[in-house]
């Protein structure tokens, strides 16, 4: 009896341990995880759709960005994880960088594992399966722990990439969230500098997305400490006879003066992305000239230049809420970012976001030599200047023209005949 007793008390405390724990951390607190329907423009209820586009070149080896298309997986079983549906996003022929993403509630301080399982297909050929596997994905998962909507932010955490061919795999990332949101974002990246990755279908897909909780900060735990040192309480009891702790304490009143909330920072810089890839690579210098706009709820808050130096151009002292950050760049320049961005900040936060551009293709001369370091046109040696064939000496050398010398033989014959008449005048006087 006493056995059984205590085996049924143990078996529910350890029951009761058991359900403690598992169900709050595998709570999953995305919005419509499983990409189910309804879809709007192509993408699962819950989620928004990201893209960069650059301008197409001829040669799919020089890397560009065209706008894929987002579609409901709804009739291909092959190409659905679990549920009834799945998250396409691809094209035909052109190569692209694309996902979707979602901002959700958080606790500053948690740390967060975001989880997507996805599956690519890269073929010239029609059918199910049979996969080019030469062509690279770059499939990734993403959070930004401060909450933001801009998949290329310096802030934004990516996991692993990898090129799941024909088959499902699992991605996954983990990041400590600064405040109170965070977004999670899905990847892919067909274009790849060197190598053609233009074929008929470039098509992946996604399926059973989870953001659960990895680790929260101790701040439950330290509450019951403070009743142990209230015990030691009796002992300091001596120590108020002193007269002078007493005061103390007003001269502690002038502190709550550094309580007054600072405003937050957002820096901006601009980068000459030459490869157009979107990202910030090593041995892109920075841009000089780039007008940048930050502006709330549609008033211009402040602009400033960027000055060509990795030192960015910020703004401080910005009251919390949400702000648009803008470029404009000379006409020169194209865009191989978005011109656009929309940050979140918090009081005390910094946050900072880069902006790429590069010269048109157009704006390169062919006439430059290989090596050539400038397409200023005074600096063009001087056997191409275009002075050279203007040989203005002709007038000098030439024969004189047509009326001049007519004028000149009507005047040799006028004096030939003059000279003639008055040598017959003049005979007839002499007889």
């Amino acid at each position: 009896m006493v056995y059984f007793l205590a085996l049924l008390f143990f078996g529910n405390f350890f029951s009761g341990l058991n359900l403690a724990v598992p169900i709050q951390a595998q709570a999953n607190l995305l919005n419509n995880p499983g990409f189910a329907e309804p879809f709007s423009n192509g993408v699962a209820n819950g989620w928004t759709a990201w893209h960069r586009e650059t301008e197409k070149t001829d040669d799919c080896a020089d890397p560009y960005y065209f706008r894929p298309r987002w579609n409901a997986e709804l009739a291909t079983a092959q190409h659905i994880y679990q549920g009834g549906s799945s998250q396409y996003i691809g094209n035909n022929w052109d190569t692209w960088s694309a996902g979707v993403y979602q901002t959700v509630a958080a606790t500053p301080g948690t740390t967060y594992r975001f989880t997507v399982f996805a599956k690519g297909r890269t073929s010239n050929e029609p059918g199910v399966d049979g996969s080019d596997t030469y062509v690279q994905m770059n499939i990734r998962a993403g959070i930004d722990p401060t909450g933001g909507a801009i998949w290329y932010a310096p802030g934004v955490v990516w996991g692993a990439a990898g090129s799941p061919h024909d088959q499902w795999q699992q991605f996954s990332v983990e990041a400590t969230a600064v405040g109170n949101q965070i977004t999670v974002f899905t990847s892919a990246n067909l274009a790849r500098a060197g190598a053609n990755q233009c074929l008929q279908y470039l098509d992946t897909w996604y399926d059973a997305a989870e953001l659960v909780v990895v680790q929260v900060l101790p701040t439950a735990t330290n509450t019951p400490p403070p009743p142990p040192p209230a015990t030691n309480t009796p002992v300091n009891t001596p120590t108020p006879e002193v007269t002078d702790t007493p005061t103390a304490v007003p001269t502690n009143t002038p502190t709550p003066t550094p309580t007054t909330p600072p405003g937050g920072t957002i820096c901006l810089n601009a980068f000459n992305d030459e490869n157009a890839n979107g990202i910030h690579d090593p041995g892109e210098d920075y841009l000089a000239g780039i007008t940048f706009t930050v502006s709330r709820d549609g008033q211009v808050v402040d602009t400033a230049i960027s000055t060509g130096r990795p030192e960015p151009v910020c703004f401080e002292g910005l009251e919390p809420g949400a702000y648009e950050v803008s470029q404009q760049i000379p006409p020169r320049l194209e865009l191989t970012t978005a011109d656009t961005a929309v940050i979140q900040i918090d009081v005390g936060q910094t946050l900072g976001v880069e902006f790429g551009s590069r010269l048109r293709p157009e704006a390169t001369p062919v006439v430059d030599p290989p090596g050539a370091d400038t397409i200023a046109d005074a600096d063009l040696p001087p056997t191409l200047e275009p002075e050279l064939p203007v040989a203005t000496a002709e007038p000098d050398t030439a024969p004189r023209s047509l009326a001049a010398v007519s004028g000149l033989i009507a005047l040799f014959l006028g004096v030939i005949l003059l000279g003639v008449l008055l040598f017959v005048f003049l005979r007839r006087q002499t007889t």
